[in-house]
């Protein structure tokens, strides 16, 4: 049984009328979609489509070098459906086979939740200061971190210079004391990615020679990430 069937089936589960239609901000699918400023003519986001976008983000920051725009506004939906669909579930029998595929489907969607987080933290873990130093040159619309994630990114980069200074840089000579930059540990950008294409895109430069090829509707190739980072954030292709 398929993701969509699982949480559209009114037969096993009996819905609220709200369930299909996520009750959203207007900008919250336009965030996403892309540059349509037309709002008048955005539809309420589905719960397939919410899982949708949290599936490919969940890939996308998998494979991508550097951390990726945070995208909580989605997990707080989903994580708003799952708890509905729990409820909901608490009408079926704990022995019926709906009620075992429903719990499977939900431990699904959990745990590509917790990965994508924990993949998030790990990154933050690993680039802090880079990470940092990046978010603040950002509007507030592109920030790539979540209000929550920037607070832990500053007290992770605190307590690491703090346990540091004791344990070493208070030894060092004054010189290297504030050498600061060039303890700054960066992702590698131009690591070579998988890229699928979800829509048809010209003239994407693939080497540092300058050469172009067109990309179309699902074609896959190999890529330097940073060549293609763009086409990532504008939704036109995903990390496979």
């Amino acid at each position: 049984m398929s993701t969509r069937e699982i949480m559209s089936d009114s037969e096993n589960v009996e819905q609220a009328p709200n369930e299909h239609e996520l009750s959203t901000e207007a900008d919250l699918a336009h965030a996403y979609e892309g540059d349509d400023d037309d709002d008048e003519d955005a539809e309420p986001i589905t719960a397939q489509k919410v899982l949708e976008i949290l599936e490919t983000a969940w890939t996308n920051e998998m494979f991508a070098p550097e951390l990726l725009q945070h995208q909580s506004d989605m997990l707080e939906l989903m994580m708003s459906q799952v708890a509905h669909m729990e409820e909901q579930m608490k009408d079926l029998d704990k022995n019926d086979f709906r009620y075992v595929v429903h719990q499977m489907e939900l431990e699904r969607i959990r745990y590509i939740m917790a990965s994508y987080l924990r993949c998030r933290l790990q990154k933050i873990e690993a680039f802090t200061q880079y990470i940092i130093n990046q978010d603040a040159t950002y509007d507030a619309a592109d920030k790539r971190l979540s209000p929550e994630e920037a607070k832990y990114a500053q007290e992770f980069a605190t307590n690491v210079d703090e346990y540091f200074s004791k344990v070493a840089t208070r030894y060092m000579p004054n010189q290297q004391r504030g050498e600061a930059e060039q303890r700054i540990v960066a992702p590698n950008l131009m690591s070579h990615v998988f890229l699928k294409a979800n829509v048809a895109v010209s003239g994407v430069i693939v080497g540092v020679d300058d050469e172009e090829v067109d990309l179309t509707p699902g074609s896959q190739h190999i890529i330097p990430y940073q060549l293609v980072a763009d086409l990532i954030q504008k939704n036109q292709a995903k990390l496979i």
